[in-house]
């Protein structure tokens, strides 16, 4: 860890500044990392937490991943879909991340594009715009037409993104594993996992390979299907850094919800917008993760656009089946069902209270059983779902998640088209074609044929297994695990009553030094050094060591 401090001590200083600017001061002191602090920085801070604005908890979260740069900023993104594990407030603020940045300049796009392509943006493409339709803290999005006359755009990864990400990347796994080790609640929520989940998924967002597959994925599932449109993906104008995609830009929502010219049909678009992403869910199992406004078009003859997969998320044929049976379990009033499906689909915490969690599962069962479906929405049994989950500190996987933001998000939409459709009453026929599949005779033999497989295998490995279980037994390489989560707080208490006492004794060996050279110059009879203001030199020397000594205490963080 001091390696790594050494190595990126100035970005350490930055973001630990900007904890302490808004108001979390008080957990880089406890983690014992105050002292990474500038000594002027470490008198004029307030570590105790209690001095900051007035500034709701939420906004202060919000404001400090954007002046941190792009990697908060998209972690604080990846938080807003976890309403599992924080209060729907600090999602909601989060949110509001502003993404937006200062578009580079086009000669660094270029190069970028020349080097990935191995042909310049002049020879690659009969026309490449300068003036950029968007810029993010990880991409620019140029608009570009091919040499054989296709309208296309092209996403650029700006070239430093990757290091500054990496090493960003680092330093939180650091503080959430100093985080986890001083507080309870920390170790209770993971936040050593939810830090590895982001690493993975923004890795995955910087792959420009994958965003393209997925895209292509969903653009086969629907080549028949005319009323939904999916970009083409143009692979040989594409690699890791650089995505060219088909040109779509249609009328946006706002157009959409307020044409007064009857050129849409709201209830059709609304329907097809709620049968597009059931279809990519619940059939191809790969769905768009984040279905925004800005992330659909609209064409004549209510036609939907789908456009920027950078987000998707992919559910398998179990967890298809588990959502299904967590909807199916709440409408019938299935305490049990609702209750193995949880099980199924999320890890358990330790120690969690199963006759406490069956008891709110009926009150969540009362508040929905035997009602129409076009009178439940979905978005509210998303959240009560969560809101459970959350009072338990059961972790739901991320595909779960972003499905449940994303059907918030979609209902939402199709509410201000036509509030009269009822998702759950379209998507219940997809459960039922699920359950269906489920008990088919041939799903069920295959489900027990590599059942019987794995067991037999499994039975195979045993005497391996327990043979090198019981050499390491004999030899004595056995290993015990023992977890003390208050040694850290223990230590930093002994380090600075360690620091306090030998202020203490330090302080008075200078005492006794001085006062000896005050009663030698004073009373003695042949000083040694006639005619040297020895006094004010030990007087300044005493001074100097014992500035040094409150200098490297303060500059520990434990005094």
């Amino acid at each position: 860890m001091i390696g790594k401090h050494i190595r990126h001590i100035q970005r350490y200083r930055e973001i630990l500044t900007v904890l302490v600017k808004y108001g979390f001061g008080y957990i880089v002191k406890d983690v014992g990392l105050s002292h990474l602090l500038s000594f002027p920085k470490q008198l004029a801070s307030d570590f105790s937490g209690k001095n900051s604005d007035a500034k709701p908890l939420g906004r202060r979260i919000r404001l400090m991943c954007e002046e941190l740069g792009p990697t908060f900023i998209k972690l604080g993104q990846l938080l807003s879909l976890r309403t599992d594990l924080i209060p729907e407030q600090i999602a909601a603020e989060l949110r509001k991340l502003q993404d937006h940045v200062t578009p580079l300049d086009p000669k660094i796009i270029k190069a970028v594009v020349g080097e990935e392509l191995g042909a310049s943006t002049e020879n690659a493409f009969s026309k490449f715009e300068e003036d950029c339709l968007a810029a993010a803290s990880i991409a620019q999005v140029h608009r570009a037409e091919l040499v054989t006359g296709e309208s296309v755009v092209v996403k650029v990864r700006r070239p430093d993104i990757e290091t500054v990400i990496s090493n960003d990347i680092e330093i939180l796994r650091e503080l959430a594993t100093l985080i986890e080790k001083r507080y309870a609640w920390a170790k209770s929520f993971q936040i050593c996992d939810l830090v590895e989940e982001f690493s993975q998924a923004i890795r995955l967002e910087l792959d420009y390979f994958r965003e393209g597959r997925n895209t292509e994925k969903i653009c086969h599932y629907f080549a028949d299907d005319e009323e939904i449109i999916i970009p083409k993906v143009y692979w040989r104008y594409s690699t890791q850094q650089v995505l060219t995609l088909e040109y779509i830009h249609g009328s946006k929502y706002s157009d959409v919800v307020n044409d007064s010219s009857q050129r849409f049909n709201h209830r059709i678009i609304a329907e097809r917008l709620v049968r597009s992403f059931l279809d990519q869910a619940l059939i191809a199992g790969i769905f768009h993760g984040d279905p925004h406004p800005g992330n659909l078009f609209f064409f004549p003859g209510n036609k939907v656009a789908y456009i920027d997969f950078g987000q998707v998320g992919t559910l398998n044929e179990e967890m298809k089946h588990n959502f299904a049976n967590l909807i199916i379990g709440l409408m019938k009033g299935d305490i049990d069902l609702l209750f193995r499906t949880i099980f199924l689909m999320a890890s358990m915490p330790d120690g969690m209270d199963e006759r406490l969690f069956r008891t709110d599962l009926e009150l969540l069962r009362d508040k929905y059983y035997d009602l129409p479906f076009k009178n439940i929405h979905i978005g509210l049994v998303v959240r009560d779902i969560f809101e459970i989950t959350k009072k338990y500190r059961i972790s739901i996987p991320k595909d779960y998640t972003l499905l449940g933001k994303a059907l918030i998000t979609l209902e939402g939409l199709i509410t201000a088209l036509d509030d009269q459709i009822s998702i759950l009453e379209i998507a219940e026929p997809y459960g039922r074609k699920l359950m269906l599949h489920r008990l088919n005779p041939e799903h069920l033999s295959k489900k027990f044929y590599n059942s019987l497989f794995d067991a037999a295998e499994n039975s195979i490995k045993i005497p391996s297994l327990l043979r090198k279980t019981l050499m390491h037994l004999y030899k004595g390489k056995t290993h015990v695990e023992m977890e003390l989560p208050q040694l850290e707080m223990l230590l930093t208490k002994l380090d600075r009553a360690a620091n306090r006492i030998s202020f203490s004794i330090i302080l008075l060996a200078f005492s006794i030094i001085l006062a000896g050279i005050i009663l030698g110059e004073t009373f003695g009879s042949h000083p040694v050094f006639n005619g040297i203001p020895i006094l004010d030199i030990a007087v300044t020397i005493v001074l100097f060591m014992f500035l040094l000594v409150m200098l490297a205490i303060f500059r520990s963080g434990r005094f």
